[in-house]
């Protein structure tokens, strides 16, 4: 725990007293105290660990004064003033150099600063050169002269932090890279960082802080601009994002805020901050057209492709009835690997299709019950006779469409590359404070881990398609589908040991409320 002086030491440093000009705030205070007390002499000294040194004074004392030798270490630890009224009769005092030395001070009465956390820190000190006393008046007026020095330092340490905090605004406001401006419910600038200000040429710069920037537009086209900072004082905040022709020529895009405030006298202002988004508005618009022509793709694909694949299955279908006494061995296996090939040919269409559709028109979460939703996706799987699929029974809140393609994926999986011709599907469910936990779990071959990372790149199947039909882009399909809502799916799973899929899918504010 610090010490009496260290805690006085941190005290006068939060003051600030090596401050230049520190001492023109205590010259009215002493010269009054010398008139109030009738005195010759009047100082204020402050007192560390070491000594003390006089921050004003009327008549003439030394600058520094080792402490044990001042008369404000008489005054520092008392709650109370100190008068002594002949210094040469108090042991305290009769060997002070102030006293048998010149001014010869004979008369001493002082009064403690003490500031809000009651921290003695210094003293208000009068002084005669013969025997005297106060007045109960002088005696109050030097009480209150102590309080208003304590005062003074309150006020200039208040200025000091608030000299530093504007200096940290400014720091940032120029740093900012944002427009960042405040204007009057005149709609004038009263103050613009360097980045708002760059936007205009250099010899119209004089002209934007008291100004609206507007006086030389059309009142139509200056009502216009207006339109939002009105807004803004009327409901308090406004957020936009609006193309501006700057003063350079320049067309930019800017996502804008006005926000409303008031100073200490109750005036209105608004604070705008404006940030460049040109280039990010500029991207969205080009992904909204990648993605418009992925659309059109996947359409194409789906319809156009498949009308022709379906009619060269029909054609060799026909050649294969036609052809059927001449056609043997090798011949008819080839007609059914051009038939197997189109529905492969088929089947990725679809998948690219669904895969196209991942994360749009979801829907929006619901309370949806996972064995219910299991068994819906079960009824759309060929699921043979020998397998069995136990799901738990829990309440879910979950987008619908999103949900049943993970688990239609994972069980679809997990049926399609088993070893045997029955199984055990598991899939249950742990509700954690902000996740759902989701496992499925199968009772199959299991996965190679080197293998683990594989299996969600889009079109990787683990065998060959003429072994296990498939377009390798279901789990894909699965990893898209989470990720748009910030999930995760991970694998545990080995050779011989079946596999559990891991799926981490956050809940939504509905699910939280």
């Amino acid at each position: 725990m610090p010490s009496h002086e260290e805690l006085r030491t941190q005290t006068l440093e939060k003051y600030h007293l090596t401050d230049d000009g520190i001492n023109e705030l205590f010259d009215d205070i002493v010269n009054f105290a010398t008139e109030g007390c009738d005195k010759p002499f009047a100082m204020i000294s402050f007192i560390d660990a070491d000594k003390s040194w006089v921050a004003s004074q009327v008549g003439r004392f030394p600058s520094e004064i080792e402490r044990k030798k001042g008369f404000s270490t008489l005054t520092i630890n008392q709650i109370n003033s100190v008068e002594i009224s002949d210094t040469l009769l108090d042991n305290r005092t009769k060997e002070s150099e102030c006293v048998v030395k010149a001014p010869n001070i004979r008369y001493y009465a002082g009064v403690p600063l003490v500031n809000s956390d009651k921290q003695t820190f210094g003293a208000l000190c009068v002084f005669d050169t013969k025997p005297n006393n106060l007045d109960k008046q002088q005696k109050s007026i030097l009480k209150l002269l102590a309080k208003d020095v304590v005062s003074q330092l309150e006020i200039h340490r208040k200025d000091h932090e608030l000299s530093k905090l504007k200096n940290l605004y400014q720091l940032i406001s120029e740093n900012n890279p944002d427009l960042i401006f405040a204007k009057d419910s005149d709609f004038k600038i009263q103050h613009a960082n360097s980045a708002f200000l760059s936007l205009f040429p250099e010899e119209a710069r004089n002209k934007v802080i008291g100004y609206t920037t507007l006086e030389e537009f059309d009142d139509d086209e200056a009502e216009a601009f207006l339109a939002q900072d009105k807004l803004a004082f009327e409901q308090g905040k406004t957020v936009t994002t609006e193309k501006i022709a700057f003063p350079n020529g320049e067309i930019r895009t800017l996502f804008t805020t006005k926000t409303r405030f008031e100073d200490s006298e109750g005036k209105a202002y608004i604070l705008g901050v404006a940030r460049d988004v040109t280039e990010r508005e500029d991207l969205i618009q080009r992904l909204e057209k990648s993605n418009s022509d992925l659309d059109e793709f996947a359409y194409i694909a789906s319809h156009d492709l498949k009308a022709p694949l379906n009619a060269i299955k029909r054609l060799a279908s026909w050649i294969e009835e036609d052809a059927a006494e001449v056609l043997q061995g090798e011949s008819l296996e080839h007609f059914g690997m051009i038939k197997n090939r189109i529905d492969r040919m088929n089947m990725l269409l679809k998948d690219l299709l669904d895969y196209s559709r991942v994360g749009k028109n979801d829907g929006i979460p619901q309370t949806l019950n996972l064995r219910e939703s299991a068994n819906h996706c079960v009824q759309l799987l060929d699921l043979p006779e020998g397998f069995v699929i136990e799901v738990d029974d829990t309440d879910l809140v979950l987008p619908k469409l999103p949900l049943e393609l993970v688990l239609t994926n994972l069980m679809s999986n997990a049926i399609k590359h088993h070893d045997k011709q029955s199984g055990l599907i598991k899939i249950k469910c742990k509700l954690l404070k902000n996740n759902y936990h989701l496992t499925v779990t199968d009772d199959g071959p299991g996965i190679a881990p080197a293998l683990h990372e594989k299996i969600f790149m889009k079109f990787q199947t683990l065998k060959p398609r003429d072994e296990v039909e498939g377009s390798g882009l279901g789990l894909a399909m699965v990893e898209k589908a989470l990720t748009n809502y910030s999930g995760s799916i991970s694998i545990e799973s080995d050779i011989g040991k079946g596999a559990t899929f891991i799926v981490i899918w956050p809940k939504s504010e509905i699910s939280n409320q």
